[in-house]
């Protein structure tokens, strides 16, 4: 993720652009502070994608669990923790 001073962004904004077409995430800031951040339109926000592989290790923990003679999780468990993660 690049940082980009303010006056930096104005002045390069279309090359800007350019880069986070190409999937980039680019950080802007003012003095040395971040206040904006630009993301290509439809991109997952961070924050989502790093609760979603959380879950998906804490799954994968769970999995790992049941060759211990654990019970498995029912379809109902299943489509719980798929409804939690959607908040």
């Amino acid at each position: 993720m690049a940082t980009v001073p303010a006056f930096e962004a104005k002045t390069r904004f279309g090359e800007l652009l350019d880069r986070v077409l190409a999937g980039e995430e680019i950080i802007i800031t003012r003095h040395e502070r971040p206040v904006a951040r630009l993301i290509a339109e439809g991109a997952g926000n961070l924050a989502d994608i790093r609760r979603a592989g959380d879950g998906l290790e804490a799954l994968q923990h769970e999995i790992s669990s049941l060759s211990m003679g654990e019970k498995a999780p029912s379809w109902e468990d299943f489509k719980s923790a798929v409804e939690e993660g959607r908040r």
